[in-house]
């Protein structure tokens, strides 16, 4: 609806001053394009918006504003390109932490799961896990889905993730699987 204002308003300034210039005898064709190429639209002076600083994000910290400021705390072997302030994990030095801050979407998590149950972990810091929960589908951030040796309509995500194994899937008193 905004932009139909913005577009109407301009089609009419842009006749008004067409006819202005005709009744003060100034029929240049010219002179009207002159004065339309000198018009900015809001949009032709808006910065494109910079990238996220990392590709996905398991453990995001936002504000509650709109659009949110995000910063995410996931320790990593080596930080994203696209991030500026990468720094050295105080929990453990050998690993990088991100230190941008990004306004908007934190993005997708890097987990290969959703939620598991059921997760196999190295006692390594930080651990390699495998999430071995049989679900009716694997997430979209699984790479790996196989058949479930249990039932062939049961799938269970083979990929190996480094990092904690996040959320369970089940609370406590409730058996609704999220994953």
């Amino acid at each position: 609806m905004e932009m139909k204002r913005c577009l109407s308003g301009s089609i009419v300034l842009m006749l008004s001053l067409e006819a202005a210039l005709l009744v003060a005898g100034h029929p240049s064709a010219a002179a009207v394009d002159d004065f339309v190429a000198a018009i900015r639209l809001p949009s032709d002076t808006q910065a494109a918006a910079p990238a996220r600083p990392w590709k996905c994000c398991d453990a995001a910290v936002c504000t509650r504003s709109i659009p949110p400021i995000c910063h995410c705390q996931d320790e990593v072997r080596q930080c994203d390109a696209a991030c500026k302030d990468c720094v050295p994990s105080t929990a453990y030095p050998s690993l990088s932490v991100c230190n941008d801050r990004y306004t908007g979407d934190p993005g997708p998590i890097c987990r290969p799961w959703d939620c598991c149950d059921f997760a196999l972990c190295t006692r390594s810091i930080p651990p390699f896990c495998r999430c071995t929960d049989e679900v009716e589908q694997c997430a979209a951030t699984c790479k790996d889905c196989a058949a479930s040796t249990s039932g062939p309509s049961r799938r269970v995500c083979q990929d190996v993730f480094l990092g904690f194994p996040g959320p369970r899937c089940t609370v406590e008193g409730n058996n609704n699987v999220g994953n």
